[in-house]
């Protein structure tokens, strides 16, 4: 069977800025990533609030920011992923077409 190599690299220097209910996360796109992807890639955001799973939040066009609303009493988790589909040319039957990133992860207390 043959190995499935097609991987998305982790977002790059993952940060964030806070006013009151407001959470901006900012993060960069690496410059490394193949062309076996479709682009542009989606950002996937799992949003966890005391330790519970909330949502995800999904940026488009390969956006760097977005911001949040929270709730300034509670912890929260943010883990942000590359995820994008593979190209035509680059699918393997019985293989998943769309592909995700290792989480970067970063806390807000």
């Amino acid at each position: 069977m043959k190995e499935f190599n097609h991987v998305l690299p982790k977002v790059k220097n993952l940060g964030y800025s806070q006013q009151a209910n407001t959470v901006t996360l900012k993060w960069e796109i690496p410059a490394d990533i193949t062309p076996d992807f479709i682009r542009p890639l989606e950002v996937s955001i799992q949003k966890v609030e005391n330790d519970i799973y909330r949502e995800v939040i999904v940026v488009g066009n390969e956006g760097t920011s977005r911001d949040i609303t929270i709730d300034p009493n509670k912890t929260y988790r943010f883990v942000v992923k590359l995820s994008g589909y593979l190209t035509e040319a680059a699918r393997e039957k019985g293989k998943a077409e769309r592909v995700y990133s290792a989480g970067e992860v970063i806390h807000v207390k």
